[in-house]
């Protein structure tokens, strides 16, 4: 019995899919992708049951909520989806012939990539790591909102309880929830109107206050934070664990002598899971010998590396026309933050931190250290360079 293998291009309204036979695969690509007749679907009852009826395999690619909603459908129904990186179905298309972006193409060489990729797990998307993405960039979101909230709170207490902006020590009282922590700061639960075991000291110093008293806006902005504080929460206890999954034990063991915290494990994990996928056929790194800019002789480069770096944002892309010549960073924007904060919190500003380090995390300390003038960022980026190569070499000897 022949396997049939669903292309799905995901829309906003709708969805094209594009059906084959993994045995009796097209000898013309682009001849295929002109004139196969794409079925396109609504996301209804009537819809949802075509789909089903297609065929085996569904390959589709994880556009966020559009394409979410029909790969929890298909999983629900037991059948078997397979999640593609974009960039790789763009690159097998242009290699064909086609550089439109059409659905109906699309939804072809969806097909057409994972018939040729079916048994190489490394050329599609883990689950595992798609899930833990999708969590921490939901955190990531939560985050972004309850700190624009708490900026424009601080300046309405500026104005209207401005003893409150400074500790006795000088400065600004505990305004972040610590990761893992269940409740908000208590000076937000209080500004709220919720319980708080120190509400009776925090009331008399807002009687006494010099400014105009609390805000209606200000209790509102309070009451939000606390909501997004522990909306975040729960998403904390679904990174830890999805991170806890048994497949990424080897990798912790590793990321135990860098020093990472929990969320950038869960970035970089994300995003170098399964560690294959950098590596050829053999399972080795794919080496290749290439024409050098500055003369006529050959030089070795690693591409594996090249494309773990890219994974974790740590990569550059090149414009070049004429004369001109521009790099730009390259790869997914979370991952590159995450590490600039690891550099900036474990090695920059905890650099002279008593007690013992993690062996790596030590050695990038002495090189941010041993490092001679230049602007902070540049100082940081070099310092992250040096993590991914030496995260790349310790996986690499590892796993």
């Amino acid at each position: 019995m022949s396997t049939k293998i669903v292309g799905v291009e995901v829309a906003k309204t709708s969805i094209v899919c594009c059906c084959l036979e993994v045995e009796n695969l097209p000898r013309d690509y682009g001849q295929f992708a002109r004139s196969y007749t794409p079925q396109t679907l609504l996301p209804n009852i009537s819809g949802v049951q075509t789909l089903l009826e297609l065929g085996d395999v569904f390959v589709i690619e994880p556009t966020g909520d559009y394409s979410k909603i029909w790969i929890d459908l298909l999983k629900a129904n037991e059948r078997r989806v397979l999640r593609v990186n974009p960039k790789r179905v763009k690159a097998l298309k242009e290699y064909h012939g086609l550089m439109s972006k059409t659905d109906r193409y699309d939804g072809a060489f969806l097909a057409l990539y994972g018939a040729e990729n079916l048994d190489n797990p490394a050329a599609f998307l883990s689950d595992y790591a798609e899930d833990l993405r999708e969590a921490l960039l939901q955190h990531t979101f939560l985050s972004r909102m309850a700190g624009n909230h708490q900026r424009r709170l601080w300046q309405l207490l500026a104005r209207e309880w401005p003893e409150v902006c400074r500790s006795r020590g000088g400065g600004k009282p505990r305004q972040v929830r610590e990761f893992m922590e269940p409740s908000p700061p208590g000076l937000w639960r209080f500004i709220a109107g919720e319980q708080y075991t120190q509400a009776a000291s925090r009331q008399r110093s807002l009687d006494e206050t010099i400014g105009c008293g609390l805000s209606e806006l200000a209790r509102t902005l309070a009451a939000q934070i606390c909501e997004l504080e522990r909306k975040q929460f729960a998403m904390e206890e679904r990174v830890q664990a999805l991170a806890a999954a048994p497949e990424f034990a080897p990798y912790h063991s590793v990321f135990d002598s860098f020093g990472f915290g929990p969320l950038t494990r869960a970035a970089v994990l994300s995003r170098v899971y399964p560690f294959q996928q950098f590596m050829g056929p053999d399972g080795r790194p794919i080496k290749l010998r290439v024409p050098s800019t500055r003369g006529d002789h050959l030089h070795r480069r690693n591409k594996s590396l090249g494309a773990f770096r890219l994974s974790l944002g740590n990569g550059t892309k090149t414009y070049q026309s004429g004369q001109l010549q521009t790099e730009k960073a390259a790869g997914p924007k979370y991952a590159r933050v995450s590490l600039f904060l690891h550099v900036r919190s474990q090695v920059v500003l905890r650099g002279n931190a008593p007690g013992q380090a993690p062996k790596y995390l030590k050695k990038h300390r002495d090189m941010y250290q041993a490092l001679p003038p230049m602007p902070h960022n540049k100082a940081v980026s070099k310092v992250i360079s040096r993590v991914v190569k030496d995260l790349y070499r310790e996986l690499l000897a590892n796993l």
